[in-house]
């Protein structure tokens, strides 16, 4: 047994022995390990020819013992090679105690499958009465800093995806509290020594044979390599590898999320679509290299003029789209938006041999009234926008839709 596991067993307030059979005939028994919480318990004769017996057959079940004015309630748990862990709860205790020593029966099970997970029991309190080294561990703390303290008491924080603390009501241990079985639950978690790490969380509720509860049980996995991964791919998938703004991908879901949350408040998004003016000069006159640096500068302009809270994404060539996602029942909001693109697109911008301007012919659309839905809003923006081109150049430009 290694000494961390020694440390964990001997932490448990239940009594735990390990009993091997040995020899044929006569057949002996002889204890193997035992915790501090063992030493009351029962081995005289008679429950000792009984665990005698469970090892060489290794049987499984639970059983009580009387022993004077004391109950004790022993569970045989088989570990193979004629040995079995035989697991002690005093039934005789008060009802607090006898919650902790049943919460306990969990953590053993957990302990002797190999203490893969982090894992913290609480009583109906929410009072930690148990914790292993792996959730120490993980929570950057000692077994004995989390042992006995309220679960408000332990030394971290929850996030959400978002950087938002969790609420005591909305941490896992909380919810199977409530009777919730909580699956898979990712959030940020914030060691005492400011690190951060992403864990998986489950949680469950523990009920007595009667249904009472009288507990619960949660495990932790740390996933921060993985969501940290997946959060790569998914932003790479995302983004215009040019500019770094939105593409048409993230556009398009990003508008069907905002016109579903404006519709449900009464409130109106809109889209401006642009167009340069004057990039294929650039690229002609002074190569594509340039042509990239007048973008990605203004892609920067533009993300600079919009609100937080509005996405900017390029849909390809010269051609960007902003998203303002919430405008209220502010009708001129769009057209304020249009007048600042015209402005920050005015300055001019320097490049590495040369200084040039850019314009842009905008085409608004606004939700609901040019569109109901996304593939509409866009298709209305794009109308406009080669309207306007048309009337900036003096001529008729034909819209591809």
């Amino acid at each position: 047994m290694h000494a961390a596991d020694r440390h964990v067993l001997d932490a448990v307030p239940v009594g735990l022995q390990v009993w091997e059979a040995v020899g044929d005939e006569p057949l002996g028994i002889t204890l193997r390990y035992a915790n501090e919480a063992a030493s009351a318990c029962p081995r005289d004769d008679p429950w000792l020819a009984e665990l005698r017996e469970a090892c060489a057959a290794q049987f499984t079940g639970a059983m009580e013992l009387e022993r004077g004015e004391r109950w004790w309630r022993a569970q045989l748990t088989p570990l193979g090679d004629r040995s079995l862990l035989a697991t002690y709860w005093d039934v005789t205790v008060h009802k607090l105690a006898e919650r902790s020593l049943r919460a306990s029966e969990r953590l053993n099970r957990e302990i002797v499958s190999g203490l893969v997970e982090g894992v913290l029991v609480v009583d109906t309190s929410a009072r930690v009465v148990l914790a292993n080294e792996a959730v120490a561990r993980l929570f950057g703390v000692r077994v004995a800093e989390l042992v006995g303290r309220p679960l408000s008491g332990v030394p971290v924080d929850l996030l959400d995806d978002r950087g938002h603390l969790l609420a005591n009501e909305e941490m896992p241990m909380s919810r199977a509290l409530r009777g919730e079985e909580v699956r898979a639950a990712v959030a940020r978690l914030v060691r005492r020594d400011g690190t951060l790490l992403w864990i998986e969380a489950q949680a469950s509720p523990l009920l007595d044979e009667a249904g009472d509860l009288y507990g619960a049980v949660a495990s932790y996995d740390d996933v921060t390599l993985r969501v940290e991964q997946d959060r790569r791919t998914r932003q790479e998938a995302d983004t215009d590898p040019l500019t770094g703004l939105a593409n048409r991908r993230a556009l398009e879901r990003t508008l069907i999320s905002a016109l579903a949350r404006a519709a449900a408040r009464g409130r109106t998004a809109a889209v401006l679509m642009l167009d340069l003016d004057g990039f294929k000069a650039i690229n002609d006159s002074l190569g594509h290299a340039a042509g990239d640096a007048a973008l990605r500068e203004v892609g920067r302009r533009l993300r600079r003029c919009v609100r937080e809270r509005d996405l900017v994404a390029r849909l390809g060539g010269d051609e960007f789209v902003v998203l303002l996602t919430d405008v209220g029942g502010h009708s001129g909001a769009a057209a304020e938006a249009c007048e600042r693109v015209d402005a920050v697109l005015a300055e001019p911008i320097a490049l590495e041999h040369a200084e040039v301007r850019l314009g842009a012919a905008i085409g608004v659309a606004t939700f609901p009234g040019d569109g109901a839905d996304a593939p509409a809003l866009l298709a209305h923006a794009d109308r406009a926008m080669y309207a306007a081109k048309a009337a900036r150049n003096g001529r008729r430009v034909d819209s591809p839709a």
